[in-house]
């Protein structure tokens, strides 16, 4: 009787330990919701606001002790505010590590840095790719059999610089030469997300 009583103290003790970012070594989460981006300014200091919209997401990740690593790729698609008919589409790949802490038995809180590339496609443009870092903070929240829901905030920074691709006019006479040709301009972008995970063991 008495090793009957240890061993259900034993097994309450353990499950009590074990928060939701235990269940399984990996995970894999799609992310969906909305981009808000900052104004851009191009070589010629023409400023470019870029529309709101939809993005979507999908990141696989390996699940250690209080933390996770994995690779994310997200994608959205936007337009020039004042030019609709100008549309720019983005895609992200970054490599991702975030310390995973328990809220309650149930709900995790997490924050990570980010580092990769964003390819940019512009419909007018030849199209390019720039480094891009960030950070990501979120919550999850265990629903049982693997599945996880939360909510994410995102922060892009990519760094802007086409001046090996494309040859800038500078006779002021010319102001469309460089409409879309950047020197070292950081753009900013903030994705806020809901999100679902599943988290499995191989």
């Amino acid at each position: 009787m008495k090793l009957v009583t240890l061993a259900a103290t034993l097994a309450f003790t353990t499950s009590n330990a074990v928060t939701a970012a235990d269940f399984g070594e990996f995970g894999i989460s799609i992310y969906g919701g909305e981009s808000f981006s900052s104004d851009i300014e191009t070589s010629r200091h023409q400023k470019y606001e870029l529309e709101d919209d939809s993005h979507f997401g999908i990141s696989i990740d390996k699940y250690v002790p209080q933390g996770r690593y994995g690779f994310y790729y997200g994608t959205t698609e936007t337009q020039l505010t004042a030019y609709p008919l100008n549309k720019v589409e983005m895609e992200y790949l970054f490599f991702q590590s975030a310390v995973v802490r328990p809220l309650t038995e149930n709900l995790d809180v997490y924050l990570g840095a980010q580092i990769g590339a964003t390819f940019v496609n512009p419909n007018f443009i030849d199209s390019d790719t720039f480094f891009a870092t960030g950070l990501y903070t979120g919550l999850e929240y265990d629903v049982g059999a693997g599945f996880h829901f939360g909510a994410q905030v995102r922060w892009i920074a990519t760094m802007l610089n086409n001046g090996s691709k494309v040859t800038c006019d500078l006779d002021p006479a010319t102001e469309n030469t460089c409409s879309w040709h950047f020197d070292d301009e950081l753009m900013r972008q903030y994705q806020a997300s809901a999100t679902l995970s599943y988290r499995f063991s191989l």
